[in-house]
C-alpha cells in the first residue's frame, strides 16, 4: 500500500470504540487524518466514513449514512455496528454502503482494514461513482457463513437481536 494521505471520520458514540480504532489505523495509515466523533453528524471533507449504527437509544446509523453519502458520493462508507440484523443489512445494500463490519469481531475489524486499504490504493479516478453494493452482500455472506459455524460448534449461535427494527 502507498503512502497516500486520507482522511478517516469515525462517527461512533463509544469512546472505547473510537480510541481502538483510532489506535488501530494510527498503526496501519501513518499518514491518515483520523477524527473521531461522538455525534451523529455528517462531516463534510473525509475520505472514508465508519459509522455506527446506534447512538444511545437513537437508531440514526442509516440516516446518518444516506447524508454522508450525498455530502461525498466518491468517499468509502462502512457500517460498523454491534447489531447488524437482516432489515438492517437489507438496508445498508439499498444504499449502496460498501460495507458492513461486526464491532465485536477481529477478524472483521482485519477485513475492513483490508477494505480500507482497498480504497486507498484505488486511482482516484475510478473511486469517484465506484458505490457498488458487492462489499455489503459479501459482508451478509460472512456474517451468514460464521453464524452457521457458531451453530455448528456450540448447538446453537449468539445474537443480539433488536425485534422493533
Amino acid at each position: 500500500m502507498e503512502n497516500k494521505t486520507v482522511k478517516i471520520a469515525v462517527i461512533d458514540d463509544d469512546p472505547l470504540v473510537l480510541t481502538h480504532l483510532n489506535h488501530t489505523f494510527e498503526q496501519r495509515f501513518p499518514n491518515a487524518e483520523i477524527a473521531g466523533v461522538s455525534d451523529p453528524i455528517a462531516l463534510v471533507g473525509y475520505d472514508v466514513y465508519i459509522i455506527d449504527r446506534e447512538f444511545g437509544e437513537n437508531r440514526c446509523g442509516l440516516d446518518l449514512i444516506k447524508r454522508v453519502k450525498r455530502l461525498a458520493p466518491g468517499s468509502l462508507v462502512i457500517a460498523y455496528s454491534a447489531f447488524l440484523d437482516r432489515d438492517y443489512l437489507r438496508s445498508l445494500i439499498l444504499e449502496h454502503c460498501e460495507g458492513a463490519f461486526d464491532k465485536g469481531s477481529l477478524e472483521e475489524l482485519e477485513k475492513m482494514v483490508e477494505l480500507i486499504e482497498g480504497f486507498i490504493d484505488k486511482p482516484d479516478s475510478k473511486k469517484v461513482n465506484s458505490v457498488s453494493p458487492g462489499n455489503t452482500v459479501r459482508s451478509i455472506f460472512q456474517l451468514v457463513r460464521e453464524w452457521n459455524t457458531r451453530l455448528s460448534q456450540n448447538g446453537h449461535a449468539y445474537v443480539r437481536y433488536h425485534s422493533d427494527v
